[in-house]
């Protein structure tokens, strides 16, 4: 019988060979099996054969790249070859590297001079001038010496110049701020030294050197002016006034110090040419401050509500005025200009009011048509007289006219708390301006008051309206002359008015005795003539009476006869 198709060689080869076994299912069988053995070994080993040929690939590209470097660099081996034949060529060679070697031997002196321009920046920072002088003048020592173009001290120098400059900066930011007389000299002290490293080396010294002298003082005033205008912080907050006094007496202060400071430092310490120039910038520096001061005291001035405030302002300027005299700058003339305005306006304007308020009051009463309001009924004594400590009693009757007064009085009271003699004249024009407007008023009001069609109490309305122009004209024009003459310390003058005053109000009692016995009389013509009718009168009543009674009696009569 033939074996199956499905033995495997093992069985072929174990089991005894039949007869009839032919050898080429022997052979096809081996095949097979050696075909199936090398499947699975090249299965168990199939990553070692990807890593070969990852590897294989990776190594050809590496030697490709580096025959390709290998034919770069064949052209300079030539080259290389040429210059090492060459004697000169080793010299060279021979030469850099002994001062490459002298350059490592100098290793730790190369880094001290690379920090130079950082511990320049600490000195700084720390307000060690002396220190960061020091190394600025070593850097101009370094400049000489190092003549050929060395980089790294070319850069050190060049760095150390910028550290200079921030030395000079945080200098000047020390003048802003508030430092006594030995700081500012120290100050300025390092400043020269600084501007006498920069100096150096120039060939015409003494020309830069004066030159930036010149420039030194006005850095140093622009510095101080920054001081000058910076305010102090204040927790509390305070009034206009008091602030404005405040900044009066620092502004004093500290420009009087400023002043002081520069002559100190440089006008003792300059030649004659040096000093000339010195006191010509520093007159152009107070002239300057002057006048920020004035153009500041302006606007500050016109924000003042009271005479008081306002004195104690112009006490504050006068004083700083005349102190600035020891500055050659006095200037108690330009202070005045700005205050007798200010003053002048204070005054007006309370007058300005009184008159609004009349005004206001007389066409209130007038549309209303009511009279109660521009009367009163106070009895004014008949010998109380007008005298500088009390206005006239006789206005009493008239209100408005009385508030006039009273707003006419807190002006001059105003004068009293702060008086300037230049605003004498000023003052009398605007007076003599503003009775006109009142009494303008006063005579608007009549004409209003007589015209036909007047409701209310128009008869009441014009005979008030002429008596307080009676009494404006008679008692508060020659009391105001008066009491202003008073108020500008002129005595003389107002007991004169007053005094012309009293007579006409002797004239105006006179008159009104007269008028009272003219009154009386009248009164007891009229008493006598009523006595008379009540007499004629009683007796016409009595003989009514009779007539009466002889009537009853007649009826009693004739009734008897009839009974």
């Amino acid at each position: 019988s033939k074996p199956s198709a499905d033995l495997t060689m093992t069985e072929l080869l174990s089991s005894p060979a039949p007869a009839e076994l032919d050898e080429r299912q022997v052979a096809k069988a081996a095949l097979e099996a050696a075909e199936e053995q090398l499947r699975s070994l090249c299965a168990t080993h199939a990553g070692t054969f990807v890593a070969v040929e990852r590897r294989g690939v990776a190594l050809s590209a590496a030697l490709a790249d580096l025959q390709d470097r290998i034919n770069e660099v064949e052209p300079n081996v030539a080259n290389v070859q040429q210059v090492l034949e060459d004697g000169n060529a080793l010299a060279e060679l021979s030469e850099k590297h002994r001062v490459r070697r002298r350059t490592l031997l100098q290793h730790s002196s190369i880094l001290e001079l690379l920090e130079l321009p950082s511990l320049m920046d600490a000195c700084v920072r720390s307000n060690l001038y002396e220190e960061a002088l020091s190394i600025a003048s070593f850097a101009n020592t370094l400049e000489r010496r190092h003549t050929e173009k060395n980089i790294v001290v070319i850069r050190v120098i060049k760095q150390i110049r910028s550290r200079q400059s921030d030395l000079r900066r945080h200098l000047l930011f020390r003048l802003k701020q508030n430092v006594t007389m030995p700081q500012c000299l120290e100050v300025v002290t390092a400043l020269r030294r600084l501007n006498s490293i920069d100096v150096e080396g120039c060939q015409d010294i003494d020309k830069v050197h004066d030159g930036m002298d010149l420039k030194l003082q006005v850095d140093f005033l622009e510095a101080r002016d920054a001081w000058l205008e910076s305010s102090p912080r204040t927790s509390t907050p305070l009034a206009p006034s008091e602030q404005l006094l405040d900044t009066i007496e620092r502004y004093r202060t500290r420009v009087f110090e400023i002043g002081t400071q520069f002559n100190a430092i440089f006008r003792a310490s300059t030649g004659t040419t040096g000093t000339s120039s010195s006191a010509s910038l520093l007159s152009m520096w107070v002239t300057r401050r002057v006048q920020s001061f004035l153009t500041m005291l302006a606007s500050s001035v016109n924000q003042m509500e009271d005479s008081a405030s306002l004195r104690d302002a112009l006490e504050a300027c006068v004083f700083f005025a005349t102190s600035m005299g020891r500055l050659g700058c006095d200037f108690t003339s330009m202070v005045l200009e700005i205050f007798e305005p200010k003053l002048v306006s204070l005054v007006v304007s309370q007058w300005k009011v009184g008159v609004s308020s009349l005004e206001e009051t007389l066409k209130v009463c007038r549309d209303s048509g009511v009279a109660s309001p521009l009367t009163s009924s106070s009895i004014v004594s008949k010998t109380s007289s007008t005298s500088l400590e009390q206005p006239p009693r006789q206005l009493l009757s008239n209100p408005p006219l009385a508030r006039l007064t009273n707003a006419y009085l807190s002006g001059f009271n105003e004068l009293r708390r702060c008086l300037l003699p230049s605003i004498f004249v000023t003052l009398r024009i605007e007076l003599k301006r503003s009775l006109k407007t009142g009494k303008t008023a006063l005579e608007t009001n009549q004409r209003a008051v007589n015209a036909p069609g007047l409701r209310g109490e128009a008869t009441k309305l014009r005979e008030v309206a002429e008596n307080m122009i009676i009494a404006f004209e008679n008692v508060i024009e020659p009391y105001l002359a008066g009491a202003f003459e008073v108020a500008l310390g002129d005595f003389a003058a107002a007991k004169e008015l007053l005094s012309k005053l009293t007579e006409e109000e002797d004239e105006i009692e006179d008159d009104d005795a007269v008028q009272d016995e003219e009154d009386v009389a009248g009164e007891d013509t009229v008493d006598n003539g009523s006595i008379k009718d009540d007499a004629e009168g009683a007796e016409e009543d009595n003989t009514e009476l009779d007539a009466v009674n002889d009537f009853e009696t007649l009826e009693k009569n004739d009734t008897a006869e009839k009974s």
